[in-house]
């Protein structure tokens, strides 16, 4: 098998539309479009199903069980500091080691969370 995409529930399928696209640099697909249920996103080929939750999740990261997405990045110090910008909620403010790099872990606005990774050259 392989993924065919990544689904992220949200309770605000247009806020999540301006989100994706403006923040992560996901771009509308028009093959996949069905509002008001569910919307279909692309980035580098990776399609993104953004579906229509009734309630938000505020999960404990990392603590609890949870799937997210890993954005990789060639400059995280970069990339924090235009998310801060655009009011992103950062839940590590600045990048934090790892055995394979630095990261830093961010929510969407609908509690969702997800990582950027910068992996060591």
């Amino acid at each position: 098998m392989k993924v065919g995409m990544v689904q992220i529930n949200v309770t605000d399928l247009d806020k999540a539309i301006e989100w994706y696209t403006k923040v992560l640099g996901f771009e509308l697909s028009e093959k996949h479009y069905y509002p008001p249920v569910a919307v279909d996103l692309v980035n580098d080929g990776i399609r993104l199903l953004l579906y229509k939750a009734e309630k938000e999740t505020k999960l404990d990261y990392p603590n609890q069980s949870q799937s997210l997405i890993i954005f990789e990045s060639n400059d995280i110090a970069a990339k924090i500091k235009d998310m801060k910008e655009k009011g992103v909620e950062l839940i590590y403010e600045e990048a934090k080691e790892f055995p394979a790099g630095l990261f830093t872990a961010f929510r969407d606005p609908f509690g969702n969370v997800h990582e950027i990774v910068e992996f060591k050259k």
